[in-house]
């Protein structure tokens, strides 16, 4: 695994995870255990590897007998969990800035994924990208982190905000079917990872807030991302910078010139990071072709069009292999009217 997923998870996620089974009668010492986890790791409140969280978390699922683990740990997570960025979501003045706070300064918390917020048709989507899809335990640790983030808004407006949902790339796993009372509304299959909600919420003012305070913690998350020598993650740079107005996407040269590198320069760091720039590209697309296809106003012909495909047909062809079904099924299977007054109820 890359040298950049070596320190990955704040401990403080490990201590509540840890409180939760205390509280089910499962010891510390058989939790930790062939984990690599010391408790000098936990009472410092450090960072854990990717592998040693993942075997915390396989101990953990093992322990309860639990699949959806990774749901009742998002569910239990508090605000306090978060530490230092927990106080900065609450001091941050509306949702739209402890979202975008939450998104920029993930990586001091897990640096084995990233978030953009992107909003457009009267929707926010905070889009999920897995950095280490090839870590053990990583749906656990994805549904952990989509639940956790889509308790935000609730936990940090204290009002009860229905229409969140949580989409997954996946099938439905069994598992899931015991949560479906407690958790926001899920959508499967749907070849995306976000968590989305009217943009309306978006303008909530927190109660918490204290202009002082975000200030504050703001440069303490500075000084902490030196010191853990993090840089601002520049997968999700890249993502919210690719997408043009008319539909069409930066290049290589162009994206170097945003982020003030050479084009070198950023092939050496997505390469360290185990990606490449076209990669990028294609999943944006991926992700613009998925959300044009749920607008039902249009025509495959017209986003073949607007997401530069030569014809419809080569849409297809790239939809399917995506979702393994053309745009038409996919539309008719997962019915979403993107309206700016919110999302439509739709079952599972």
């Amino acid at each position: 695994m890359n040298e950049w997923y070596r320190a990955d998870v704040s401990a403080e996620y490990a201590v509540g995870l840890l409180q939760l089974l205390e509280q089910r009668n499962i010891s510390m010492e058989l939790a930790l255990e062939d984990t690599g986890i010391s408790t000098a790791q936990l009472d410092g409140g450090m960072r854990l590897t990717t592998q040693q969280d993942a075997a915390l978390l396989a101990n953990a699922v093992r322990l309860t007998a639990d699949l959806g683990l990774g749901f009742e740990l998002g569910l239990c997570c508090t605000l306090t969990w978060h530490g230092l960025l927990g106080l900065g979501l609450m001091s941050s003045r509306t949702l739209r800035d402890a979202l975008r706070l939450w998104a920029e300064y993930l990586d001091l918390r897990t640096a084995g994924f990233c978030i953009d917020l992107h909003e457009h048709d009267g929707l926010a989507e905070l889009n999920i990208q897995d950095l280490a899809p090839g870590a053990t335990m990583r749906n656990c640790a994805l549904e952990r982190l989509a639940t956790m983030t889509a308790c935000l808004g609730t936990q940090l407006t204290g009002q009860a905000l229905p229409d969140i949902e949580m989409w997954f790339r996946g099938g439905q796993p069994s598992y899931t079917f015991a949560y479906l009372d407690r958790l926001a509304k899920m959508r499967f299959s749907t070849g995306l990872c976000q968590v989305r909600m009217p943009s309306d919420y978006l303008d909530l003012v927190l109660p918490t807030a204290h202009a002082l305070v975000s200030r504050q913690v703001r440069q303490q998350c500075e000084r902490e991302r030196i010191m853990h020598g993090q840089n601002n993650c520049l997968v999700a740079r890249i993502k919210n910078r690719l997408p043009l107005e008319d539909g069409t996407y930066l290049g290589m040269e162009e994206m170097a010139q945003t982020l003030c590198m050479s084009s070198r320069t950023l092939k050496r760091k997505l390469r360290y990071l185990g990606f490449n720039f076209r990669q990028l590209v294609d999943e944006a697309r991926k992700q613009e072709v998925l959300r044009d296809v749920l607008n039902t106003m249009m025509t495959v012909d017209e986003i073949a069009n607007r997401r530069g495909y030569s014809d419809a047909a080569n849409l297809t062809r790239a939809f399917r292999r995506w979702t393994g079904e053309s745009p038409s099924q996919y539309r008719a299977k997962l019915p979403y009217m993107l309206e700016r007054n919110g999302p439509m109820e739709m079952m599972l």
